[in-house]
């Protein structure tokens, strides 16, 4: 009788301690999502960013682990220098999923009222050809970065948007066009990443950004998480498409 209640005891035991691998084995699967760049990514447009935007959304409703490295005036050069951080890259080397947002900043600090103004008088642009050929060998330089630190992670890069629909919407829509067809250009030619058109969540819908003419807001980056989910179902990285919303976005007011 006592062989026969310790061998229970060990097998009772085994079951439990097999029962405890898998639970950490489990665990130990959550995809870890990171998310890379500019304001966008970070959430800019929120007064909760960190607890709201919309990678934190995507984070929260697949059950992956979240890391957010992205930092409000980030342009493709910082992005690019940032990888060379030692906090950085662990980052990149834990992902399974990278987003990338970046593109904006690169015409928004070159001089870009003037550019502006210059292009929507004359209708000559080509003053933005620089930015966007400077843009294209950061971007190829970027991927190459993060896939020589993660040859593994699904790369994931944004399309921008023109968050104007008023006066200065052609003059931003220069500039968008160009980033986005840079992005295209950079996939075709060094691959290693697919693109989530974005832009086309956002352009034309001023409804979704915030009160700083820029950023999406609360809508924008509920908007944008809904977008993400069904992008990232299909690639099979996701299973649900409705957000699950833990913390509610809450726009900037001024």
């Amino acid at each position: 009788m006592k062989t026969m209640r310790k061998l229970l005891c060990v097998f009772l035991a085994a079951v439990l301690l097999s029962g405890s691998f898998a639970l950490c084995a489990a665990a130990a699967k959550r995809p870890t999502y990171l998310l890379l760049g500019d304001s966008i990514a970070y959430g800019a447009g929120l007064t909760n960013p960190r607890q709201a935007c919309y990678g934190r959304i995507v984070a929260n409703t697949n059950n992956y682990n979240y890391i957010n490295d992205a930092v409000s005036g980030t342009t493709s050069a910082l992005l690019l220098s940032s990888l060379k951080d030692d906090l950085i890259i662990k980052d990149v080397k834990s992902a399974d999923i990278i987003t990338i947002s970046t593109g904006g900043n690169d015409f928004l600090t070159k001089n870009w009222v003037a550019m502006g103004l210059r292009g929507m008088a004359t209708g000559n642009w080509k003053s933005l050809d620089p930015i966007a050929k400077t843009y294209k060998s950061n971007l190829t330089s970027i991927i190459k970065t993060i896939k020589k630190y993660n040859s593994k992670a699904t790369v994931i890069v944004q399309t921008v948007y023109n968050p104007h629909t008023d006066r200065f919407e052609e003059a931003f829509q220069q500039g968008v066009d160009r980033i986005n067809s840079a992005i295209k250009a950079v996939k075709k030619s060094t691959g290693g990443f697919v693109i989530a058109d974005v832009g086309k969540v956002i352009s034309g819908h001023s409804e979704y950004i915030a009160v700083d003419t820029i950023h999406p807001n609360a809508d924008g980056n509920t908007a944008i998480a809904k977008y993400m989910l069904k992008f990232l179902k299909d690639l099979g990285l996701g299973t649900k498409t409705t957000p699950v919303i833990t913390v509610k976005p809450k726009s900037i007011l001024k």
